[in-house]
Parts: structure tokens; sequence; C-alpha cells
């Protein structure tokens, strides 16, 4: 893999890892207090200090990691979802990372670009509350990566994935009346990148 590709993949995973906190705290899934300000991209986005939840971003992260190296096409989408009580998917933000028309692409030699954009959707994050409608309690997620059956079959069997086992969801339950929000697209010759969120019309609070 070149030098090149390789800062390319940091740079996505780096900004997964920013996305994932700063969705968290501005959808109020935990306390505030858990999280800490840090500045990246020029901004100030919340990073999470709870030792659980950081375990459990950090092995989604390495996984992701893990399967790029082996192929970069092989991560379709990777979505973080938010569930009622009753375990029925009510929001969904997706990082969606199908190969866009080279033609289209932005020369971005020193990642001015690409950081400006990524820079551009967490300030759209951070508005979340004002356009999505409020988490019912006991609201949950999960991390899931859309991704290729052989693809996943070698994940299972990587030694630096062996502790944190992935499943293939065949009963995952789809939102049927969503809306969608486009936050940005990304179209540099670093990163291809298309971010939304899809949103449940049936009720949050729909949950007894």
């Amino acid at each position: 893999m070149s030098e090149d590709k390789i800062v390319c993949n940091d740079i996505l995973l780096e900004f997964l890892e920013v996305a994932f906190n700063h969705i968290l705290f501005f959808r109020n899934l935990y306390p505030k207090e858990i999280f800490t300000k840090k500045k990246i991209y020029s901004i100030t986005v919340y990073v999470s200090e709870h030792p659980e939840l950081n375990e459990y971003l950090k092995n989604v992260l390495n996984a992701i990691r893990e399967l790029i190296k082996e192929d970069e096409n092989s991560v379709k989408a990777v979505y973080l979802v938010f569930y009622n009580k009753n375990k029925q998917p009510i929001e969904k933000f997706v990082f969606d990372l199908v190969k866009l028309q080279a033609n289209s692409t932005e020369k971005d030699p020193y990642y001015l670009k690409t950081e400006e954009a990524l820079r551009t959707i967490c300030l759209k994050l951070s508005m979340c509350e004002a356009y999505l409608k409020p988490l019912p309690e006991d609201s949950t997620f999960s991390i899931e990566i859309k991704t290729y059956e052989t693809a996943h079959v070698a994940l299972n069997e990587n030694p630096y994935c062996e502790d944190f086992p992935w499943i293939i969801d065949e009963d995952a339950l789809e939102m049927t009346e969503k809306t969608l929000l486009p936050l940005k697209t990304i179209k540099t010759d670093c990163l291809n990148l298309q971010m939304y969120v899809l949103e449940s019309q049936n009720s949050k609070v729909e949950d007894q």
C-alpha cells in the first residue's frame, strides 16, 4: 500500500472516530460529563472518556482498519444506528464509502480540501439537535459495517480482531417510512465519502 493511501486511510479512521463521538455527544445518549473537549479540523469536538464506550469504538475502528488494509474497497458503508427500547431502528447516520466518479475528484495534495469538508460535517453534526427529533429514553446504538461476505469471513479469521467477533445481521429491521437529510459529499483524491442521516417518520416515542 502506498504511503499516500496509508495517510488517506488514517484520515478516514480519524474522522470516523471524531464523528462517532460527536454524534453520541449531540444525540444525548450519554451524560455530557463523560465527554471532554478537543480541537481538530480547527474546531472544538467532543470525545468520550468512558472506558467501555471507548473500547467498543476502538474495536470497531480496528476492524475497519483491518478490512481496508486488505482491500480498500471492502467497506461499502458504515452505519451508526440508534434503536428505541424495542430494538427498532429509528435513526441512522450513514457514511457511504462507495466509490464516486473519479473524473469529478478534486486534487488535494495537502489534504486541505479534505480537512475543510470534514470540518463542515462536524459543524453540521453539532447542529443535529435542531433538525432531528429527540431520541426516546432507553435508546441504544450500534455500529454496522456493510462489506462483502468474503471480507467478513477474513475479518473473523484475523488475529487482530479475534476478541471482537462480528456477526451477519440477517434479521436486521429496516426503517420503512423515513426521511433523508444530506450532510456532505466529499470528492477529493484523498477521500470519497457521502454522509447523510436517515430518520424514521414513525414517532420516536412509540416504544410502549
